[in-house]
């Protein structure tokens, strides 16, 4: 009886030093959480405004448009940069990223850049899929603004090279604190709709410089802020979805302890009225 007792308090001893661990993982997830939404909202209002005038620049470029706006006559396949995290204990971040990019990748034209640790383990180990490179796989928001700038100028030439059809950036949007869900967002070739404006049909915009100078000249720039906006988006998510795992395991740490009291109560009671039941045989056998 004494034995079960001790396995029991060893088991509370042990639940409740792994909950004031994920306690405290939720607090470190909930700053950083709050820390990157206000980044996020930050650069939502500039990369919104970079892609309004990106947009006005395509709608105003007349005749044969930019090549930028079109996919390469020969090329076959795409590029796919996926942002997964470098650390775990984020629930189903990284996994429903994989479900997700496993529904449409052809491993047969398709070719795989790896963004996050995780990424890396999970897509080079093994048989793995053939066509995954490393080519961004140091891209994240520790990085100087003039890193990733240089990645977007990479990506830029990639597409120039009429190597692939498109390239896109495969990461996760950010709803709410409770909901993020994978999705897809091209960056080349651009496809930003702008509707005209009502006003401007009789009398456009004047472009200065002329609107395809004008896309070559910002290019980079665009491509640059969204790359730089889904890594921070990415991020956001992140720290939303380990926040979550980290308060249900509190939770699962709670119920845990609550089943293991009353299993210590439990035997405890039976092993005190063990005792007395003893002493009392003992004291009617004299």
């Amino acid at each position: 009886m004494a034995s079960g007792l001790t396995k029991t308090k060893r088991r509370i001893t042990s639940v409740q030093s792994t909950k004031k661990i994920t306690k405290a993982m939720e607090m470190v997830a909930t700053v950083k959480l709050r820390r990157f939404k206000d980044g996020f909202e930050r650069g939502t209002l500039y990369i919104n405004e970079l892609r309004h005038a990106l947009g006005e620049a395509f709608l105003r470029d007349e005749g044969t448009r930019s090549h930028y706006a079109t996919s390469p006559e020969k090329a076959r396949g795409s590029l796919y940069l996926l942002i997964t995290s470098n650390l775990g204990l984020c629930a189903g971040y990284n996994a429903n990223l994989y479900a997700y990019l496993d529904s449409f990748f052809n491993s047969e034209i398709d070719t795989l850049a790896l963004i996050g640790e995780k990424g890396k383990a999970h897509y080079l180990r093994g048989e793995g899929i053939r066509s995954a490179i490393e080519d961004f796989a140091g891209l994240d928001l520790s990085m100087e603004p003039k890193d990733i700038f240089a990645a977007a100028r990479k990506i830029r030439d990639e597409f120039n090279s009429g190597k692939y059809e498109k390239i896109a950036v495969i990461y996760t949007r950010y709803v709410n604190s409770l909901r993020f869900e994978p999705s897809t967002r091209v960056l080349l070739p651009v496809d930003i709709q702008i509707e005209e404006e009502p006003s401007e049909a009789y009398c456009p915009p004047l472009f200065e410089p002329a609107p395809r100078v004008m896309i070559h000249e910002i290019l980079g720039q665009y491509l640059g802020g969204e790359l730089y906006a889904l890594l921070q988006e990415s991020q956001l998510s992140e720290q939303a979805s380990r926040r979550t795992a980290m308060e249900n395991a509190n939770d699962n740490a709670d119920e845990l302890l609550a089943k293991l009291t009353v299993e210590f109560n439990k035997a405890r009671q039976a092993a005190i009225t063990q005792e007395i039941t003893e002493v009392i045989n003992g004291a009617n056998a004299q």
